[in-house]
């Protein structure tokens, strides 16, 4: 594996609102290689688009970034100034964001757009940047790019306008790419589509790619590692050999068991995770899933289990894998904790 092109040592990143903080990242640390795809997955409110929100730079008040290190190319982005971060958005990372169409300014030509990312970084004429652009539109799949360039965002099909936002992403070839949910709301055939073209890019450009997403199958198909989330929280890190053959966290386990398999039959069930994610305002002191699992003891109450490492580059948080596993176990269902079996 290449050198790592960023790294997260201890990121806590907080809003802070009239009626108290809300803890949204607490603590979280990974990394990714040069030329490598990660995925981050989790339900909604575990933290994953403000995690790329943090790394960017790009949260909004009150959103703050309250402690750790964000390393990117051997620097700590949390020490670069506005202007130098201005310098790095767009040029050395970029960012697909959710909703292509709310991210394309209807009131310029895509092809403006484009060309306008380019002159941002790069001292080259109008001319010279125009015709970067067509190759863009070519390079992503976009069929009569010199007619194209001089249409509106709301001529083109979701998908394409998706494709349009890698291009202008990919635009001044950075070095990371942070995808937050590229295929959503798009058909399977164009998800697909989407999928093929950001792994031959990962592999022409040779660009690193952390892909947040809610669906593990899509993660299955581009990425090489994963990283589950919940509560601000990394619950499990690993291969995804290790993620979909080898998972240890109770609640990586029941996201795989959520999804559709291939020999569905109609007598068959889908597998939901009862209960929701906890209120980010008023955090439990234990584990966060605590109340929703299968498996929770009274430890799991009272404290938050630290990072288990199971083998090399596989790692979770869960009390069953500490050595004392089965004495802890016996503390099950003591006091007045119910659990959810």
């Amino acid at each position: 594996m290449g050198e790592k092109i960023l790294e997260l040592r201890d990121l806590k990143t907080s809003y802070f609102t009239h009626i108290g903080e809300v803890k949204a990242i607490r603590g979280i640390s990974f990394h990714i290689h040069r030329g490598e795809a990660i995925g981050i997955v989790g339900e909604s409110g575990s933290g994953k688009s403000v995690t790329a929100l943090s790394i960017m730079r790009l949260l909004q008040h009150p959103g703050k970034i309250i402690g750790g290190q964000i390393t990117f190319k051997g620097k700590n982005l949390l020490q670069k100034s506005i202007k130098e971060m201005q310098c790095i958005r767009g040029n050395e990372i970029s960012m697909i964001f959710q909703d292509s169409m709310t991210s394309l300014n209807p009131v310029f030509t895509v092809g403006n757009q484009i060309i306008e990312v380019i002159l941002q970084h790069h001292k080259i004429s109008k001319k010279e940047a125009k015709v970067k652009a067509v190759e863009m539109f070519k390079l992503v799949g976009i069929s009569s790019p010199e007619k194209r360039m001089n249409q509106y965002p709301h001529e083109f099909s979701g998908g394409m306008r998706q494709r349009l936002m890698i291009g202008m992403a990919l635009s001044c070839e950075p070095t990371l790419l942070i995808a937050d949910e590229p295929t959503t709301a798009l058909d399977v055939t164009i998800q697909a589509q989407i999928l093929e073209l950001m792994k031959d890019l990962k592999k022409r450009l040779d660009t690193s790619i952390i892909l947040i997403t809610h669906d593990l199958g899509v993660v299955a198909a581009l990425c090489s590692r994963v990283v589950v989330m919940y509560s601000g929280l990394i619950m499990e890190e690993g291969s995804i050999e290790n993620i979909f053959y080898n998972s240890k966290h109770p609640y990586t386990q029941g996201l795989l068991k959520s999804i559709p398999k291939a020999n569905w039959k109609d007598k068959d069930k889908l597998i939901s995770i009862e209960g929701t994610p906890p209120d980010l305002l008023g955090l439990p002191d234990g584990c966060p899933f605590m109340p929703r699992c299968s498996y929770a003891m009274e430890i799991c109450k009272r404290e938050q289990s630290p990072d288990f490492e199971i083998e090399e580059n596989h790692r979770s948080m869960c009390w069953r894998l500490h050595d004392e596993a089965p004495k802890i176990e016996t503390w099950m269902k003591r006091g007045d904790f119910h659990g959810t079996k």
